[in-house]
């Protein structure tokens, strides 16, 4: 076993603080959590955990004094998994907590009797969540009328309420000065039956089928959705997030202008890979038919290269395998196509004289 780096955990997070602070999402936040990992000789999970029960701690009491954070993270997660359930008895916990004046076990059987407490019918969280949606529906509606067009970049433009399409269901849709649609808009709650991470992978579909169609994709969330972190992250991931799709929130209730706040910088897809602590691209499983140990791994987004040539014919081309670019583009393309070595290139046609 690895020998660790001494000190407090809470120590460990506001050290480590500034460096997820100044994340640009250049590169992946889990690459930038294994290199603050490797420095303080932790495991990345576990120095996520860290991050994680400090981010929640600083959002419930404020940052303290590194010294007054005598109980473990452990403590703090325990108190996060409660204040989910009753939110007022974790807030009169969590001085405990921070303190280690509490025990885990003590916790765990406020958490555990709470989550019997809180056990509704199916039918009455069916409606609770249709109350919502109905709520968000009716709110955004009113921020966009408030904000008009002008919000997406067409001034002179017209927003229509689109209240059935078999392709894209019900958004809102902007026209230009021309009529012409140009961004199509998605308010959303967010699905509580499923992980956050499965319904923005959805969504991230979503906005993928519209983008054939309209320029720009807006998703609008509440305030406080942890849906916007997760589809700020896959949309990071893949490059997409403020290309051609956008992520924004209705303004809180004690700042209301404007009404509607879009998510400009990267500090959403930090608070994403700290929200379980584990990357929503791991995999793990066994072999069929075989007996061995769990196997583990991590998806990795196909990308493909492309390089231009000039000699001795303007010649693009890629390491595409020939396959994958015909179950792409389909054998009929406009431009002059060879396939040499498995691979594709793209030869501009000669002009005749």
């Amino acid at each position: 076993m690895s020998k660790r780096k001494k000190g407090p955990w809470y120590t460990i997070y506001r050290e480590v603080l500034p460096s997820l602070d100044a994340h640009e999402g250049k590169d992946s936040i889990n690459l930038l959590i294994q290199q603050l990992a490797g420095a303080y000789q932790y495991e990345p999970k576990v120095l996520a955990r860290m991050i994680r029960a400090g981010r929640f701690l600083d959002r419930l009491l404020g940052p303290l004094p590194t010294e007054e954070v005598r109980g473990g993270y452990a403590h703090i997660e325990y108190i996060q998994r409660l204040h989910e359930l009753n939110a007022q008895e974790a807030e009169s916990l969590v001085g405990m907590a921070v303190a280690k004046k509490v025990t885990l076990e003590h916790l765990q059987g406020i958490i555990d009797r709470y989550s019997e407490n809180l056990a509704q019918s199916d039918a009455s969280k069916r409606s609770k969540a249709r109350s919502l949606i109905t709520e968000h529906d009716r709110e955004t509606t009113l921020a966009l009328s408030q904000c008009g067009a002008g919000f997406f970049g067409f001034e002179a433009g017209t927003i229509i309420r689109v209240e059935h399409s078999d392709l894209l269901g019900q958004f809102f849709m902007v026209k230009d000065k021309q009529g012409v649609p140009r961004v199509a808009i998605f308010g959303r709650l967010g699905d509580t039956s499923r992980k956050a991470i499965k319904a923005a992978a959805e969504l991230l579909k979503l906005a993928k089928n519209a983008r054939s169609y309209l320029e720009q994709v807006w998703f609008i969330f509440p305030a406080s959705s942890t849906l916007a972190h997760e589809l700020a992250f896959l949309a990071t991931e893949e490059k997409l997030f403020r290309t051609w799709l956008y992520i924004a929130t209705l303004s809180d209730a004690d700042e209301p202008e404007p009404p509607i706040q879009e998510i400009r910088g990267s500090r959403h897809v930090v608070s994403r890979a700290l929200l379980d602590g584990a990357d929503p691209m791991a995999w793990n499983g066994r072999p069929l038919n075989d007996a061995r140990p769990v196997i583990s791994g991590t998806l990795e987004k196909i990308t493909y290269t492309f390089t231009a040539r000039a000699h001795p014919t303007s010649t693009l081309v890629t390491d595409m395998p020939e396959e994958a670019f015909k179950k792409l583009m389909g054998e009929a393309t406009s431009v002059d196509v060879t396939f040499e070595a498995g691979h594709v290139a793209f030869v501009q046609r000669q002009t005749k004289t």
